[in-house]
C-alpha cells in the first residue's frame, strides 16, 4: 500500500510503497477513506513531538472495515467507522476504571508507534519496521484496536466524519469531562482551530451563556462567529486582558492554541473561583511561568484535557452529529490526495485552513 513516510524531522514527507500486516487479535484493518490533518500531525514532523522514526503519522482516521482478527465481535467488514485518536487496551487501571482516554498501555506506546502488545504492523519493503503514530492513517490501509472504533451511520459523510476522532472528541472531553460546563457560565475559547471550533459549537449545544473566542486570524474568528462563539477577538487588535477583565473574568477558559505564552493568558483571563481547561499541546520542551500565590488565593482550578473515552463518548458525539447538535462538516476547508500531502501541511502551518483531509 502507499503511505506518507517521515524518515527525518522537518523534511517533507516521502509517498512509498509499505506492506501492512494482517491484523492480529481484537485489531481492525481499515480501508483508509480520509484522514484528517491536525496540528498534532505538524509537532510530529517538526520534531516537536519526539515520535520515533521512520514513523507513518495521521489518527483522524474515517473509512471502511476490511478485515477482522480473532475475537473482534462488534464490528464486521464492510462497517463504516471512525477512530479515536486514543486506542485504549480495556485493561489498564485507567482503563477499567473508566478513564480510558487516559489508558496507560496506549500512552505508554504512543511515542514508540507500536500496536498496543509493542509490535509493529507496518514494514518497508526491505522490511524494516516503520512506526505508526496513533494509528498510521496517511496511509491507505491502517490497524487499529476495535476499542477505538465506532460505527458511522449513513447519514452522516464518512469522510468528513474523520474529524469527529480527534477535533470533535477532544472537545467533547474539555467541555463535557474536564471542564464541566454548565448551561449559562461564561466561557473564553483561546483558538480557532478545528479543536477550538468544536469547542465553540459543543458550547452552543449545551446552553453556555456568553461565549468569546481568541485568535490571530479573522477568517477563523469569522467563522467561529458563525458556529456560536458570541463576541470575538483578534489579539493582536485588541487587548484581551482588558476587555474580559471589564466583564469581571469568566467561569472558565479553554486554552486551545497550545502555546505558552496563550497558557498565560488563560490564567489571567479566568475569574475568581473559575476553573482553566488547557487543550493545546505546545512542543514538548516548552514552560510557563505562573504566579502561584494568585492562583492560590484567587481560588483557580486548572485541568488538563487529553481527549474523550472512544468506547463512551465517540458514539455520543456521533449522535450529535446525527441530530445537528455538531457539525464536523463546519470545519472542513479542503482536501488533498495524499501525493498532496506536503502542500496540505504548508497551507495549515500558514493559517490558510482549518482542517483538511488527506484522502488516499
Amino acid at each position: 500500500m502507499r503511505a506518507a513516510l517521515l524518515r527525518n524531522y522537518g523534511t517533507p514527507l516521502d509517498i512509498q510503497e509499505v506492506d501492512i500486516e494482517e491484523p492480529k487479535r481484537g485489531e481492525v484493518l481499515i480501508r483508509v477513506s480520509a484522514t484528517g490533518l491536525c496540528h498534532s500531525d505538524v509537532n510530529v514532523f517538526q520534531g516537536h513531538t519526539p515520535a520515533e522514526l521512520p514513523v507513518v503519522a495521521g489518527h483522524e482516521i474515517a473509512g471502511v472495515v476490511e478485515q477482522v482478527g480473532e475475537g473482534v465481535s462488534n464490528f464486521q467488514v464492510g462497517d463504516k467507522v471512525v477512530a479515536s485518536f486514543i486506542q485504549p487496551c480495556g485493561k489498564c487501571r485507567n482503563c477499567v476504571a473508566g478513564r480510558e482516554n487516559l489508558c496507560e498501555t496506549f500512552i505508554a506506546n504512543r511515542l514508540k508507534g507500536t500496536a498496543l502488545d509493542g509490535s509493529y504492523r507496518l514494514r518497508s519493503k526491505d522490511g524494516t519496521p516503520l512506526r505508526a503514530y496513533m494509528g498510521g492513517g496517511f496511509a491507505e490501509y491502517a490497524i487499529l484496536p476495535e476499542t477505538s472504533l465506532a460505527k458511522v451511520p449513513d447519514n452522516l459523510d464518512l469522510k468528513k466524519a474523520a474529524v469527529l476522532g480527534c477535533a470533535g472528541l477532544t472537545a467533547y472531553g474539555a467541555v463535557v469531562l474536564s471542564g464541566h460546563v454548565e448551561p449559562g457560565e461564561n466561557v473564553v475559547v483561546i483558538g480557532a482551530g478545528g479543536v477550538g471550533l468544536s469547542i465553540i459549537q459543543l458550547l452552543r449545544s449545551i446552553g453556555a451563556g456568553e461565549v468569546i473566542l481568541v485568535d490571530v486570524i479573522d477568517w477563523k474568528l469569522e467563522k467561529g462567529k458563525e458556529m456560536g462563539a458570541t463576541v470575538i477577538l483578534n489579539s493582536l487588535k485588541i487587548n484581551v486582558k482588558d476587555y474580559v477583565a471589564s466583564k469581571g473574568g469568566v467561569d472558565v477558559v479553554v486554552e486551545c492554541a497550545g502555546r505558552p505564552e496563550t497558557v498565560e493568558l488563560a490564567l489571567e483571563l479566568v475569574r475568581v473561583g473559575g476553573r482553566v481547561v488547557l487543550v493545546g499541546i505546545p512542543p514538548a520542551n516548552s514552560s510557563v511561568s505562573v504566579r502561584p500565590a494568585s492562583l492560590v488565593r484567587r481560588g483557580v482550578t486548572i485541568l488538563t484535557n487529553h481527549g474523550g473515552r472512544p468506547r463512551t463518548d465517540l458514539p455520543r458525539l456521533i449522535e450529535m452529529s446525527r441530530t445537528g447538535k455538531y457539525s464536523p462538516e463546519a470545519l472542513i476547508t479542503g482536501e488533498y490526495r495524499l501525493e498532496e500531502i506536503n502542500e496540505a501541511v504548508s497551507a495549515l502551518l500558514e493559517g490558510r485552513v482549518l482542517r483538511t483531509l488527506i484522502v488516499p
